[in-house]
């Protein structure tokens, strides 16, 4: 496994940026254009069921208007306490969660959640990362599987989709070894490594990444936020980074979207948010980060 690294602070990695206007932009010929992601006033609710014939007496709202825009090449925090509504918001994007209101744009080009072709376009553009590594992966089912299997539903021919999950491993520093293995015999961080690895086997634009380093050691959150920060460079991808841990967000994002039982209640650049908040809620959660005292 590659040795733990320093994570660069978001306004280190702005102003290296800054100096590289093409980096974050490679391999994305709609950076520049429209916003990777534009949500306008989305809304997702669950009806709440009650009585033996079990009928619809009320609905919880999880997400109530939230909108944002995901520019492309750019990393996306999402924040806030669980329960706020945050993974939900993602998760209703690539469609896992029905949404009950709202617009969702791909880079300029509406979403439409009853049209196969448009849903066959979200797939392609965009794939999502979950919390825990080992529940997410096929425990019966060897990395050459696991891997391959995106590519096979396309009618990719095996020997070109191993080649392509080869070329993958050594990019999120899995050895070429680990293809005929299970994933029991991995690390957690090796697990959510091969989870990286999976998603971008299609050549997505747009990562969700939803808690990803939460149930990481945190030399190994640190080498996982590395590697996505080096791919969103490598590869131009946009990034969606959902956490309640402001630390990592301060290592990561760009900008900043704050949640609150539903609701946005902050947005902005991150070093903006983060240093001087407005409102009394994200003041609250940047006073809940431990620090040492000397």
């Amino acid at each position: 496994m590659a040795e733990p690294v320093e994570c660069r602070t978001g306004g280190e990695r702005l102003a290296q940026n800054a100096m590289n206007p093409q980096a974050g932009n490679a391999m994305n010929p709609q950076a520049g254009n429209a916003p990777a992601i534009a949500v306008r006033d989305w809304r997702v609710r669950f009806a709440m069921r009650n009585g033996v014939l079990s009928r619809v007496t009320d609905y919880f709202t999880a997400v109530d208007g939230v909108s944002f825009t995901l520019e492309a090449g750019k990393i996306l925090a999402v924040v806030g306490e669980s329960g706020c509504g945050k993974s939900t918001l993602v998760k209703s994007l690539v469609g896992l969660v029905d949404h009950d209101a709202g617009e969702f744009e791909l880079f300029g080009e509406k979403v439409d959640f009853k049209s196969g072709a448009s849903m066959k376009r979200v797939r392609n553009l965009v794939q999502m990362i979950f919390q825990d590594p080992f529940s997410s992966l096929n425990p019966r089912q060897t990395v050459t599987e696991i891997l391959t299997a995106p590519l096979a539903a396309r009618g990719v021919a095996l020997e070109e989709a191993r080649a392509r999950a080869l070329s993958l491993l050594d990019r999120v520093s899995i050895p070429a070894a680990a293809m005929d293995k299970f994933p029991h015999e991995f690390s957690g961080g090796q697990r959510q490594r091969l989870c990286i690895a999976r998603s971008l086997m299609v050549e997505p634009k747009v990562l969700l990444c939803d808690e990803v380093t939460s149930a990481l050691d945190v030399s190994v959150q640190a080498q996982i936020l590395h590697l996505l920060d080096d791919l969103r460079n490598d590869l131009g991808l946009s990034i969606v980074f959902i956490s309640h841990d402001m630390q990592v967000v301060r290592a990561l994002s760009d900008d900043v979207l704050v949640m609150y039982f539903g609701h946005v209640v902050e947005r902005g650049n991150a070093d903006e948010v983060l240093t001087n908040p407005q409102h009394e809620y994200t003041k609250k959660l940047l006073a809940s980060v431990p620090t040492i005292k000397r």
